[in-house]
């Protein structure tokens, strides 16, 4: 009761499940799978690595701003000054009337003594006699040379004095602390910075940056590549698992009409109750094979949908077949060398430690930039801040103690182990190839080898029944060739697995199985899968009253196209007549 239960269940499994190909497998692994989601992610970090690595070419422009406060203002005393002023003020006011007095007196009196002569000589000229004349000058004049020498100088040295003494006093009264800087000021600067020259340190980053994403795609390539080889391998696990059920479904149907036929002519006495039980047996064997069965398609579905992240009951429709025409070995390994993920990731590699070869050999350059910037903020500066400046800069380390050498070194030596990592990869992805064209010819020279032996179990099988049926052989016999046939079966379908498999394998090599179900496309895919309930067996006549014709009806194996399973062209069975 409980087998039935389960196979009932497991039949109802199989009605209600969703039909996918291998192609709507792909695309659902590649928008749903979170592995590949993840890898793209590193993707798009890559990417924005490149983009950071370009703006590097630009020039940089920054907007600072700040609020200082310290601990006193800051003054400049020139109070050493102040003393030094005001001494040398007191100083000329000492000596300075007496200077100032004596270039008075002598201006003083030339000029006068000039105009005295003047007047003189004039007076003379006119007829006044020297008494008068000497009268008229000096009442011209306003006096003699020597008073009126002596009345100017005394009033030039006297305001010189008062001059002299103004400024002591005023250089005494004055402050000399200037205050440049208060406890608390503001800045605010737009500042501009281009480096013009590195030593080909910004290019060799950007070539750097732009490798790595070559490499997270190669990277991103590969995991998809294995996930979706893995959706592939699951998927085709799940059409065999499927299609093992319907060919034993149609093997249990066969021993269960044996049975039934066994069980009639035991009833007539023309077999033995050992003949009968034989054949329970049988039936009992299948149905424990149909129930292995069913759980093996089971457990398949569910890998295949854990994979794809979806919790749909799903149903393969691609038959498991490879491709009649494939490349030749050599060609594989060609395309395997040019399109390989890992491959492509190792070179990738190669040249991102290229550039970083060249990045340790920048430091032997020196680095310039232009630079500008603007003071926003004026009314804090100090005197000795302007409130803009242009200029360049340039910056050449010298000696670092050898590090240069020794970052170049390790750059050299990365790049000579990728490239030994390179050739040994070549290597192994051509042994790869070779054995999985191998495995895959062999998995077809075995359908070639089957599709006879499959012929002759079901010639043999058709040849039982009908003996079997006019009391020539035994119910061991047909049973015996009942079981042959179905293991000839599943040793074609799993062969049609081996060959698709190694077929995927190359192109996982090859960076290919993306396109794996385009490839497939003009393969039929199959209706959904059905479960048919068996039907009662018919009462069988006596074999001596049964005609020919009508016995070999009963003894015509099921057809494949009974269960809606794919039947290969080159593995159709022959017509039981």
């Amino acid at each position: 009761m409980k087998k039935s239960l389960f196979l009932g269940i497991a039949a109802s499994a199989a009605v209600f499940a969703a039909p996918i190909s291998l192609s709507d497998a792909i695309a659902m692994a590649k928008a749903n799978n979170s592995q590949i989601k993840a890898e793209k992610a590193k993707v798009d970090m890559a990417e924005s690595g490149q983009t950071e690595a370009r703006s590097r070419f630009m020039p940089q422009l920054s907007l600072t701003a700040s609020v200082t406060k310290i601990n006193d203002p800051i003054y400049i005393d020139l109070g050493e000054i102040q003393q030094a002023m005001s001494g040398l003020a007191g100083g000329l006011s000492s000596v300075g009337p007496a200077a100032v007095y004596s270039k008075a007196y002598i201006d003083a009196y030339n000029k006068a003594q000039a105009g005295y002569e003047q007047a003189y000589n004039g007076a003379l000229a006119n007829g006044m006699t020297e008494a008068q004349a000497k009268a008229f000058a000096q009442n011209r004049v306003g006096g003699t040379a020597q008073e009126i020498a002596q009345q100017t100088a005394d009033k030039y040295a006297a305001d010189s004095k008062q001059q002299l003494d103004a400024a002591k006093a005023q250089i005494d009264d004055a402050d000399f602390r200037m205050k440049v800087q208060d406890d608390v000021f503001f800045n605010a600067r737009l500042t501009a910075i281009w480096p013009i020259f590195t030593g080909l340190k910004i290019y060799s980053a950007y070539d750097a940056a732009k490798e790595n994403v070559n490499a997270k795609k190669a990277a991103f390539d590969m995991a998809q590549n294995t996930i979706l080889m893995d959706v592939a391998t699951k998927y085709f696990t799940l059409r065999l698992a499927e299609e093992l059920s319907v060919l034993r479904e149609s093997t249990k149907k066969n021993l269960e009409e044996h049975l039934a036929r066994s069980k009639k002519l035991e009833e007539g006495g023309q077999i033995s109750k050992a003949e009968r039980l034989r054949a329970e047996v049988a039936l009992a064997e299948a149905e424990n094979a149909l129930e292995d069965s069913y759980r093996d398609q089971t457990l398949a579905r569910l890998a295949l949908a854990s994979l794809l992240h979806t919790d749909t009951n799903l149903t393969a429709v691609t038959p498991v077949m490879a491709p009649e025409q494939t490349l030749a070995m050599e060609e594989f390994k060609q395309l395997a060398m040019d399109r390989h993920p890992g491959l492509r990731q190792l070179r990738t590699e190669r040249k991102r430690s290229q550039d970083a070869v060249s990045a340790a050999r920048a430091d032997y350059f020196p680095t310039v930039a232009l630079f500008a910037y603007k003071e926003l903020y004026t009314r804090d500066l100090t005197l000795l801040e302007p409130d803009w400046a242009v200029g360049a800069k340039m910056q050449w380390d010298l000696f670092k103690g050898g590090e240069t050498r020794s970052k170049v070194s390790n750059a050299k030596a990365l790049d000579r182990s990728l490239a030994s990592m390179e050739e040994q990869t070549m290597d192994n992805i051509g042994l790869l190839v070779e054995k999985r064209w191998r495995e895959m010819e062999h998995a077809k020279s075995r359908l070639e080898s089957l599709k006879k032996t499959r012929e002759l179990a079901e010639e043999a099988h058709r040849s039982q029944t009908l003996a079997y049926e006019a009391g020539l052989a035994t119910g061991l016999d047909v049973v015996d060739a009942e079981l042959a046939l179905s293991r000839l079966q599943v040793a074609d379908l799993k062969a049609h697995y081996d060959a698709v498999v190694a077929w995927l394998g190359l192109l996982e090599a090859s960076g290919e199985v993306v396109n794996a179900g385009e490839m497939l496309k003009n393969v039929k895919p199959v209706e959904e899968t059905k479960v048919e309930e068996p039907k009662p067996a018919e009462p069988v006549v006596a074999p001596a009253a049964a005609p020919v014709a009508d016995s070999a009806k009963v003894a015509e194996p099921v057809p494949a196209d009974s269960a809606n399973a794919p039947v290969p062209a080159d593995t159709t069975a022959a017509p039981a007549n």
